[in-house]
């Protein structure tokens, strides 16, 4: 079977985690042994792990995400007439690379399959946007259930999300739920002196991460703990405005901020912390996700303190694996931060119970289980 693998999401370098779940999906299409082509942004990579690489340019995000992805879209349309034709599936990650596959299927007659880990437009209904964007976003919601509708099979990372497309009329029987992973064996559960007094924000610093609550919790928990010291280890559109936030509440000095750092040197920081945060709102296109970073802190044995989210709340166990917060209540998650690093039996119980929470969402168990819905007709 030939199989065309894709996504928006860059793959050289990698700077997402449905990045990452897209090349564990194409390698376990070839390891069972599958002819597999993928198309996607790769700056100019034409080769991943012995898989064939079609590159084009990623999507920029700086102005209209909107404009960007119509033209991205134009540019991968090429690319998959190139091979349409004699192509058996195509296994897209997340519909915005998707948007053409139901007028392509018109004339040819591959099997279309989607893996969603975001519904992107839903992320336009609650964040600031141009006034383009705003005028859209009904028929951008309606033109991102439509290619969902129009996939052979639809593969979300938790029930929640499968709700909620059900609800928007894709059948239930043509849903499976497989969860995320992460890269444990790249992922060091050793720690470095002095962790203990460590907090960390790892990831993106965009709108939906919602970083500035965490930000505002750095008061409150520095008046309790002096010596405690505060890591917001990435880049992203929100970072200036967050560092100002910083300077604003008087807390820049306990702060390290280190924008935009390769996956392997971002993790090295995982060893400076005992406590890793997961502030983003409880709003709709967050409650049905997980986040990367859970699983990232789980495998480094960093107790999570975490905005309470459906999709979160579906893989671990409060008071187990995680500390849930209110939403939006930096005041809470400042108290439950400084209950941690005043508890130290508390805080090692929980950083174990997420090592072994962790082992069971690695990229050996979980590409299979992608894999194996992708395939089955």
């Amino acid at each position: 079977m030939k199989v065309i693998v894709s996504t928006h999401d860059s793959l050289c370098p990698i700077k997402g985690g449905g990045a990452l779940r897209t090349i564990k999906c194409a390698e376990e299409f070839r390891r069972l042994g599958h002819e597999v082509l993928i198309i996607a942004p790769t700056d100019e990579v034409g080769e991943i792990n012995g898989i064939p690489v079609h590159w084009l340019h990623a999507p920029k995000k700086q102005r209209s995400q909107l404009l960007s992805s119509l033209k991205f879209n134009v540019r991968l349309f090429r690319k998959f007439l190139q091979s349409a034709g004699e192509t058996d599936l195509i296994f897209v990650h997340n519909a915005i690379a998707a948007a053409t596959l139901p007028f392509l299927r018109w004339f040819y007659k591959f099997r279309f399959v989607l893996d969603i880990t975001d519904i992107h437009a839903e992320y336009l209904v609650v964040n600031r946007k141009t006034f383009l964007e705003r005028l859209m976003t009904p028929l951008i919601l309606a033109i991102e259930y439509w290619i969902i509708r129009s996939a052979d099979h639809v593969i979300v990372v938790t029930e929640a999300m499968k709700r909620l497309v059900v609800s928007k009329g894709i059948p239930a029987a043509k849903v499976s739920v497989v969860y995320d992973a992460a890269e444990t064996e790249k992922i060091s559960a050793e720690k470095l002196p002095g962790y203990e007094k460590g907090v960390i924000h790892l990831g993106t610093v965009d709108r939906q991460h919602n970083v500035e609550v965490f930000i505002k919790a750095i008061p409150g928990v520095a008046k309790a703990h002096p010596d405690a010291k505060f890591l917001v280890v990435g880049g992203g559109r929100e970072l200036e405005n967050i560092i100002a936030l910083s300077r604003e509440l008087g807390v820049y000095d306990r702060c390290l901020f280190t924008g935009y750092l390769p996956c392997d040197g971002a993790r090295e920081y995982l060893k400076k912390a005992v406590v890793g945060v997961i502030p983003r709102h409880d709003n709709l296109p967050n409650r049905i996700v997980t986040t990367l970073k859970v699983y990232e802190y789980w495998a480094s044995a960093t107790a999570v303190v975490s905005a309470k989210m459906e999709g979160i709340a579906e893989i671990s166990t409060e008071g187990g694996d995680i500390v849930f917060f209110g939403s939006g209540d930096h005041s809470d998650m400042a108290a439950k931060i400084s209950g941690l690093l005043s508890g130290r039996e508390a805080a090692e119980r929980i950083r174990l119970a997420g090592v072994g929470t962790a082992a069971r969402y690695t990229w050996q168990k979980i590409a299979p289980r992608i894999v194996k819905n992708a395939l089955e007709l």
